[in-house]
């Protein structure tokens, strides 16, 4: 009877850690999708929704969350499909699409200049990637400064 308990209780325990992963990377997808969406509408996209026939087809036959190229005789559009969020299509032209590979290098850009920038005020700290008082794994037990003092301290 204990050991069925236990066998129960560890089945739960698996079962809400798994079902908690999932709500974690629904949100980050989600928040993803919806960043993307805001550079799309920064990049001049246009909202269609998919209320008819056509565009529920197009919605449903293109990739999920991809821009993808689409060639017509007079003119190219690139087409971002979320079936998930909102059930709709963002539509394009080549200036949007160009605008949108330039917002996106400019997030890229913004993104490494702040995360230098926080390494550079991090080593400016004296603080290190195991934090300041050095890494007290291994070595803390060979390391003769490994008395919870930083590395730098001379005592």
């Amino acid at each position: 009877m204990k050991i069925h308990l236990i066998r129960i209780g560890t089945l739960m325990l698996a079962l809400l850690t798994a079902s908690g992963c999932t709500t974690i990377k629904h949100d980050m997808r989600e928040s993803s999708t919806r960043s993307m969406e805001g550079q799309l509408k920064d990049a001049g996209f246009k909202i269609m929704l998919a209320d008819t026939q056509e565009r529920q087809k197009m919605l449903n036959g293109l990739p999920p969350e991809r821009v993808t190229r689409i060639p017509r005789p007079d003119n190219v559009y690139y087409i971002y499909s979320d079936p998930d969020l909102c059930s709709c299509l963002y539509v394009g032209r080549q200036a949007e699409y160009n605008r949108l590979q330039q917002l996106s290098a400019d997030m890229a850009n913004a993104n490494q200049a702040m995360i230098t920038h926080e390494i550079a005020e991090n080593q400016q700290a004296g603080w290190s990637p195991s934090g300041a008082w050095g890494n007290m794994g291994y070595w803390g037990l060979t390391n003769p400064n490994s008395m919870g003092r930083p590395a730098w301290d001379p005592e």
